[in-house]
């Protein structure tokens, strides 16, 4: 009997956190948001999301005509703005140019560092700094500096910081800078989120799994391990080969087709819910792949985990 009791509680107590996810903080025409990286992928689809939800969006732009396109399907509440998030002196202006637009007195609710790159594609020796200098430019620096300098904004409304890192921020399971730019991510905003605990500000993860966007162009990928592998030292492109470059590609490209989703709008969905939720998550765990594999996985022992991710990998031709 008093299993059942255990198990009823624990039943209990799962409703009882699904249910509190569910109030919502309400009144979003009062509302500011603001979105990097709205050219494509998912920025551009929350940037219409929030729009339709009635928020005062701020989708900052890489390009002119990602802005362009964004601006013809939303609203006259969207506002766009250029925004080079590798780049200090850019975040500073846009900071300057949404503060001129926010009502008097106004801050923003949320700030949505989106903006990502998947960085250079490759084996550890074929990869330069410059290669790691790129990716993190992006992913992780450009968190960083859009925070710092908008953090103030958000303070005012005791609003809320999201950022997005990836599965990959929990498993090294893709090329190093890309993994080393979401571990980054982590880190970073796990700090964030304890030291703005007491200022009435929370911070929040998305974990995204693999998802059919630009940052997973296979072709684009493919390229780049390519590209990476010609670079290399001589001697390293000996020791791997050309068969086994052949035989990743090959991989990759079924992976890929395999595994990454076309439902984007699931990513979306938990951006929605960590801007609007009342109480919303620490964390977001999103696609079948992030909850169902690769979560187990990194809760695993790393001899377990090692071999299953490197099961179908060839290896090079020097080491046979």
């Amino acid at each position: 009997m008093v299993w059942m009791y255990v198990v009823a509680v624990v039943v209990l107590f799962i409703l009882l956190k699904e249910l509190i996810r569910l109030p919502t903080v309400g009144k979003y025409g009062e509302r500011c948001v603001f979105i990097t990286g709205c050219d494509t992928g998912f920025g551009n689809l929350l940037a219409k999301r929030l729009d339709s939800l009635g928020f005062n969006v701020f989708a900052a732009c890489f390009s002119e005509r990602g802005a362009d396109e964004l601006r013809k399907v939303s609203s006259a509440r969207l506002k766009t703005l250029s925004l080079d998030v590798t780049k200090p002196d850019s975040i500073v202006k846009a900071r300057a140019t949404v503060e001129k637009q926010l009502p008097s007195n106004k801050g923003l609710w949320a700030i949505v560092n989106n903006a990502g790159i998947s960085g250079a594609v490759g084996q550890i020796e074929w990869l330069t700094r410059a290669d790691y200098e790129r990716c993190l430019s992006v992913n992780l620096y450009g968190v960083i500096d859009v925070t710092k300098t908008f953090l103030p904004l958000v303070r005012r409304c005791h609003g809320r910081v999201v950022n997005i890192s990836s599965m990959m921020g929990r498993i090294a399971a893709a090329s190093a800078p890309y993994v080393v730019s979401k571990y980054g991510v982590e880190g970073f905003t796990d700090c964030l989120r304890r030291e703005v605990l007491k200022q009435g500000v929370t911070a929040h993860l998305l974990e995204p799994g693999y998802f059919r966007t630009d940052i997973v162009e296979v072709n684009a990928i493919t390229k780049s391990f390519q590209s990476c592998f010609n670079q290399a030292d001589p001697e390293v492109q000996r020791y791997y080969g050309n068969e086994f470059v052949s035989k990743v590609k090959t991989i990759i490209i079924e992976m890929l087709e395999k595994v990454a989703s076309p439902k984007t709008h699931l990513v979306v969905d938990a951006y929605t819910h960590a801007i609007t939720a009342r109480f919303p998550r620490t964390r977001y765990l999103v696609g079948n792949d992030c909850k169902y594999f690769f979560r187990p996985l990194w809760n695993l022992p790393e001899w377990i985990s090692d071999r299953v991710l490197t099961a179908k990998f060839p290896s090079p031709e020097g080491a046979l």
